[in-house]
């Protein structure tokens, strides 16, 4: 997947969840929106080199969207947290996942209580797919969440459901940066997550986990990892 083109900035601080002050050599001080519910932690700090998308809407209080940020150690994270999914599907389409093949992708599809991702068919068989963006890694592990979700339980619940009728379920984590090695569940953030993860997981609900390879220039989903409940 492609990114627009960027221009390169240092992150100043976080007025608040969802605006980034910025600073660009050409035109100074700047807000960008921050396309993610999360803390970014260890991914977004004072100081560090970002990447910012333009935007040509004059609505929009935000003239940029903050799109990767540079790491501590080196390389890069993507940090718009709606980008997980169009990189599933890209990857779906492309044949690269091993684990979900599949004739037609249906986007956004009700079930209970909530919209799921995804709906993969093939051959009259049905898999549901709900994504979650990673950004947090150390000492290569990725985990989810950074924040408390209970949304992401939620939508655990739902795949648990699908699950016990037979439907074949699962989550799948997308680490937007190339350092994670393996994935394992939050469990100092969000407790209740990572008990949900596990409990669903017993349940019948696959657990999936991706990394990605990340430049300037675009991002692509590259390998599966270990996920360790």
């Amino acid at each position: 997947m492609n990114f627009p083109p960027l221009v390169p900035a240092t992150f100043i601080k976080r007025g608040n969840r969802f605006v980034a002050d910025v600073r660009l050599e050409a035109v100074g001080l700047a807000r960008a929106f921050i396309p993610t519910t999360g803390r970014l932690t260890g991914a977004l700090q004072s100081g560090c080199r970002v990447w910012l998308e333009p935007v040509q809407d004059p609505s929009r209080k935000t003239p940029y969207t903050l799109t990767l940020t540079e790491l501590p150690h080196g390389g890069l994270c993507s940090v718009n947290a709606y980008l997980a999914n169009r990189l599933f599907e890209e990857a779906v389409r492309l044949k690269k996942l091993s684990a979900f093949s599949c004739d037609e992708i249906a986007r956004e599809v009700p079930y209970g209580r909530s919209r799921l991702d995804f709906c993969l068919s093939k051959q009259g068989q049905q898999c549901w797919v709900e994504v979650k963006s990673v950004t947090y890694v150390a000492d290569g592990v990725g985990r989810f969440p950074d924040a408390p979700t209970e949304r992401g339980r939620k939508h655990l619940g739902e795949l648990a459901k699908l699950a016990a009728s037979g439907h074949r379920a699962s989550v799948v984590f997308v680490a937007q940066r190339e350092d994670a090695a393996r994935f394992t569940p939050f469990e100092a953030v969000d407790p209740e997550f990572s008990h949900a993860l596990r409990e669903t997981h017993k349940m019948g609900v696959e657990a999936h986990a991706y990394r990605c390879a990340v430049t300037t220039q675009r991002i692509d989903i590259v390998e599966e990892i270990p996920v360790d409940l």
